[in-house]
């Protein structure tokens, strides 16, 4: 069968992350220096993909891009390899830490005035 990659053959049956801080927004980042994997570790291919494609910091919903898999696929592969200490994951800024978007757009015409 050479069709498309089932989805939950990828995630073992699963369809939820281990951990519930899996934002869409959150970001990904594949550790240098990771330990050792446990020889129980099973990674796929897609596990396998990530881990490249964090070499640079990318958020879940560009994983799921690059990888044309879905979102709930990826959160449960990335938690896979969060809990084996193979990424690191920052959670998203939470609402009341953001700029507020007419602070923003002031600094804009404040630039521009600039020139």
């Amino acid at each position: 069968m050479n069709g498309p990659v089932r989805p939950y053959v990828i995630t073992g049956g699963r369809s939820r992350p281990t951990r519930a801080a899996l934002a869409v927004e959150s970001l990904v980042s594949a550790l240098p220096d990771r330990p050792e994997l446990p020889e129980d570790a099973l990674l796929n291919r897609e596990h396998q993909r990530i881990l490249d494609l964090c070499r640079s910091l990318l958020s879940i919903a560009e994983v799921a891009a690059h990888l044309g898999l879905p979102l709930g696929v990826v959160k449960v592969l990335v938690g896979d390899l969060w809990d084996l200490g193979a990424v690191q994951v920052l959670p998203p800024v939470p609402q009341a830490e953001r700029l507020p978007t007419t602070l923003l757009e002031e600094v804009l015409v404040g630039l521009r005035q600039l020139r």
